[in-house]
């Protein structure tokens, strides 16, 4: 009789955990089909996500004089980036807030630091810079430590690029390592086979042997994205003498001001421009609430996994940018 009581509680507990958790996934369901809503700072939230902070300007309030009746406002995102640019589609939803928002704006801060890394999330990112841009708004970019290859890409469609003297710019190029196993396997007695249906399917892989035609079509490959990225720099920086700068080298932001090569426009750090732009200025900071536990447990582990290879790439690039460990 005690075993069954027993077990009959604990079907009884996990019944009601069940029911919660369904409560709770309505409940949330029903939190995400929400209309826009006016934060404290002033602004419209089109995500729920998002977060706002405002730091109003601080002149009036250090020589006691009345607050302008015209204050401008300016909005501030981050962007640090990894290999695999994680956080374009938070970029993304940022970029939403600042559509909505942008008729209130006079002026966006992206303070980007990304050594770069695979095209097509650092390509996503690029066009919601262009987002910005097309809105009408100034846009400003600040790096602090390293705009890179993609990283840099990022930065083009800017108005003003402010970069910290010893930041590394530049490494307009395209790079692509496939080391190949081929003979590691015929030594183990394993022969990889790769089935294909059209020409140029699989070109260079990791386990099959390639032809010169497939060699020569992969390099084409690079050849037209890099041609896409310089075109990309042209497009928003026409003064950049780009067979000059497009060779995959980077700079110092200071080396590339003293040599005139177009990639910056000033040289300071995110903070000192903030400040400064701030004694006149609102300052909005637009971010995303980051909770671990939000999306389960397999979420949690994923973004840990994800924390520690950004790191390991991090250490990996910086010896590639001259930066220290």
């Amino acid at each position: 009789m005690f075993q069954f009581d027993t077990w009959l509680s604990v079907l009884l507990v996990l019944a009601t955990a069940a029911l919660l958790l369904m409560l709770w996934r309505w409940w949330r369901r029903k939190r995400s089909m929400v209309k826009l809503e006016r934060d404290p700072s002033g602004m419209w939230r089109y995500h729920r996500e998002s977060m706002f902070q405002k730091k109003l300007a601080y002149r009036h309030q250090l020589g006691g004089d009345p607050r302008d009746e015209e204050v401008e406002t300016i909005a501030v995102i981050h962007f640090t980036g990894d290999i695999r640019a994680r956080q374009h589609r938070t970029l993304g939803a940022l970029v939403d807030e600042i559509a909505v928002n942008a008729d209130a704006l006079d002026e966006v801060v992206v303070i980007l630091n990304s050594p770069g890394g695979m095209v097509p999330p650092y390509g996503h990112a690029y066009s919601q810079m262009e987002r910005i841009r097309a809105l009408g708004v100034k846009l400003t970019v600040c790096v602090d430590v390293v705009a890179a290859s993609g990283g840099y890409l990022m930065t083009a469609p800017a108005h003003k690029i402010i970069a910290a003297p010893l930041s590394i710019v530049g490494s307009i190029g395209v790079m692509a390592f496939v080391p190949n196993f081929r003979e590691l396997l015929l030594e183990h007695k394993i022969t990889p086979r790769t089935f294909t249906a059209g020409k140029f399917k699989r070109t260079v892989s990791l386990t099959d042997e390639a032809s010169e035609e497939e060699i020569a079509r992969f390099q084409e490959q690079l050849e037209e994205i890099h041609k896409q990225f310089s075109a990309a720099v042209k497009k928003y920086r026409p003064d950049v003498d780009i067979e000059r700068v497009a060779t995959g080298e980077h700079w110092t932001a200071e080396e590339s001001l003293e040599k005139e090569l177009g990639l910056v426009d000033d040289l300071g750090t995110s903070e000192q421009y903030l400040l400064e732009r701030n004694r006149f200025a609102d300052l909005v900071f637009i971010s995303q609430r980051r909770n671990f536990f939000d999306d389960g447990f397999g979420k949690m582990i994923g973004r840990i996994s994800d924390e520690v290879e950004a790191r390991v790439y991090g250490r990996l690039t910086a010896g590639q940018h001259g930066l220290p460990y």
